[in-house]
């Protein structure tokens, strides 16, 4: 009940709001580049191109001023997160700019049952696509029926569009605005869900009918023809190829920019975006929105020419691939220069650099050797993190195992704390449990006699991972391990686990505060496609994925494992807030006792830079995939002063 109340309340304040401006206002401005072409015609007038009740954003600190090229940066032929970051958080349902709750978004209302069992969304009458084609739930049902439900396009459908007996969620399109969604048991989480920017969970207003129709079979009889004039082997593959919006620059939008020249594979330099014309926002004046009229994204192969653009004043607005504690203190002293100032992120990451063995190896004796706890105990009292924290994050953080931080609801001394002293006596008692075998130099070896070489791979793109699991590797030496860091593009890296050749894999994200425990919880047990870095068959197995198709092989988990999964179920199911907190922590405490992955420390508050007249950006803001960063501050509200 308590779900249904708080999401009642965030619909009943958008539309107050809403309501709240007069017709007049609403349709008060738009920027010049479009007021030009509608008076030439060759753009409909503002009228007939925003919805009749558009969604009304509050500007940061004042009501902007359009005009401006917003120039960021990607890092490599796969950075499509800062895009889906900063420009294509648009779901049914979005996260307020204080991450307090979830709020509607493209839907323009939502009604829950009170047994968290049905979900009914009412979409913005007149709101439309990027090329002015109408925007209904047809579009939903087309998702929904051809996509979703197509065993080849979705062989193993997932969350959080199922039941708990893993079946599909029940679709019904009540009329052009409204559609339904309903579950066999409760969906305590479906609207948080809805407010992330993971694939999936966005699927739903990411495919239009109109113009995607014609690269399916259903509905059309030559697309072998077709198929093969793409260079596709099958439909699916056209499909993929056809929908997505940063690439394909002729697929119709919702969001706020729209690619005019897409960012492809990594053999562009650059990708541009501009303007949406039926941009479906409008600020507190009656104002469409965005203020700033292109976006020109450099595509880079080097973060440090990232870091030399921004000191020489050529990027208005960055975080990612940008902002590390090893780059701050030269762009703190390069911001009068370069014309660019700080914003804060608060941190939510449990860890600085989670560190996972891949218990699912595909050598035996290797899998073995990683699922013992004592080994992963031995490698953690081997790791001196406070030299770590020091010399790679200039000491700014807490040493710390990963886990919720400490200011959490679901913050578990047990998992944050064990094993985290520097302990070279307990780590060679732990590790000569399971290779107690050395080499004349010292050197750890496999019961075979050869030598023990653990390969522990990192994004190339973060280099500070690369310089942290080098002094990590000289501490490890100490107590005879040979560990070998290993860049490799990030694409790489997951085709490699998939295949289970991978040994260890340095990564970061979020899931250590606010929501992001619950619905990103990879780190305690195998929940969703990131913990295919530590446990992809386990992963496989909850996942429900088809052996027939899939690389990764589902294998039955150990006990504590599925004994998680259960509890996850249950706290899904839960419409209760307080018992999904319960549930949550026994997940924890199950985790703490299996230290499935370990860390090096918790994050310090970190930032973002952006040009002194870059405006409307708030002075702090989590720094979060959930959340996710900056999406939720809606990016279509910063603007450039003149």
């Amino acid at each position: 009940m308590a779900i249904r109340n708080e999401t009642m309340i965030a619909a009943t304040l958008f539309a107050a709001l809403t309501a709240s401006i007069s017709a007049a206002q609403v349709r008060a401005g738009e920027a010049p580049m479009l007021a030009s072409k509608a008076a030439a015609g060759q753009l409909p007038q503002l009228t007939a191109r925003i919805p009749q009740n558009p969604l009304v954003v509050s500007p940061v600190d004042r009501v902007g001023v359009y005009g401006g090229t917003w120039r960021s940066a990607m890092v490599g032929g796969s950075d499509d997160g800062w895009i889906l970051r900063t420009l294509s958080y648009e779901n049914l349902m979005r996260w307020s700019p204080d991450w307090k709750q979830v709020v509607p978004n493209i839907a323009e209302t939502v009604n829950v049952s009170p047994d968290a069992r049905e979900f009914t969304f009412k979409l913005r009458n007149g709101m439309k696509w990027s090329d002015g084609a109408p925007f209904t739930a047809e579009d939903i049902k087309f998702w929904y029926e051809d996509l979703f439900l197509n065993k080849q396009f979705t062989p193993s459908p997932q969350e959080p569009f199922i039941n708990s007996d893993g079946t599909p969620v029940a679709f019904e399109m009540v009329d052009a605005t409204t559609f339904k969604f309903a579950f066999k048991n409760p969906k305590g989480l479906f609207l948080q869900y809805l407010a992330t920017a993971r694939p999936l969970d966005n699927a739903t207003v990411r495919y239009p009918k109109h113009y995607l129709k014609k690269f399916h079979p259903k509905y059309n009889p030559n697309i072998d023809a077709d198929i093969k004039a793409a260079g596709q082997t099958d439909w699916i593959g056209l499909m993929v190829n056809k929908s997505n919006f940063w690439a394909n620059t002729e697929v119709p939008t919702l969001n706020p920019w729209i690619f005019t020249q897409g960012y492809g594979s990594g053999t562009a330099t650059r990708a541009f975006a501009e303007r949406n014309p039926y941009y479906w926002k409008v600020d507190t004046a009656g104002n469409q929105l965005p203020y700033i009229d292109f976006r020109h994204f450099d595509v880079l192969s080097d973060p440090q020419v990232l870091v030399t653009k921004t000191l020489a004043g050529e990027i208005d607005f960055q975080d990612r691939n940008l902002a590390t504690t090893a780059n701050k203190p030269v762009l703190f002293e390069g911001q009068k220069a370069g014309g660019y100032e700080f914003f804060e992120e608060t941190p939510v990451s449990p860890n600085y650099m989670v560190m996972m063995l891949n218990l699912n190896h595909k050598d035996p004796k290797t899998r073995a050797l990683f699922q013992s706890k004592d080994f992963r105990i031995g490698l953690s009292y081997a790791m001196d993190r406070q030299e770590v924290l020091d010399t790679v994050w200039l000491g700014q953080g807490e040493v710390a195992q990963t886990s919720p931080l400490s200011g959490s609801v679901y913050y578990n001394e047990r998992l944050a704390k064990q094993y985290t002293e520097y302990d070279v006596s307990k780590a060679n008692e732990y590790l000569d449990k399971v290779l107690p075998r050395k080499s004349g130099n010292g050197i750890r070896l496999k019961p075979d006699g050869s030598p023990f070489v653990l390969n522990f791979a990192y994004s190339a793109a973060v280099p500070v991972f690369g310089d942290a699991l080098e002094l990590i590797a000289a501490q490890w030496a100490k107590v005879g391990i040979n560990m070998v860091p290993t860049p490799l593009d990030r694409t790489l890296i997951q085709t490699r686990q998939d295949a289970g050749e991978l040994e260890g894999v340095a990564w970061e994200r979020g899931g250590g505060d606010g929501a992001e425990v619950v619905l990103d919880p990879r780190w305690w047990f195998p929940a969703n496609n990131d913990s295919y870095y530590w446990a992809p068959a386990w992963t496989a197995y909850y996942l429900g994925v088809n052996p027939a198709t899939s690389q990764v092989k589902p294998e039955e988990p150990p006990p504590p494992a599925r004994e998680q999964m259960k509890l996850y179920g249950e706290l899904q199911a839960s419409p209760d807030p307080t018992k999904q907190i319960e549930i949550m922590r026994e997940i924890l405490d199950i985790a703490a006792e299996e230290f499935w992955t370990m860390g090096v420390a918790w994050p310090a508050s970190g930032y973002g830079v952006k040009k002194k007249n870059f405006l409307n950006v708030p002075a702090s803001m989590p720094a979060s995939w959930i959340y996710p960063t900056p999406g939720p501050s809606n990016p279509e509200q910063y603007f450039m002063a003149k």
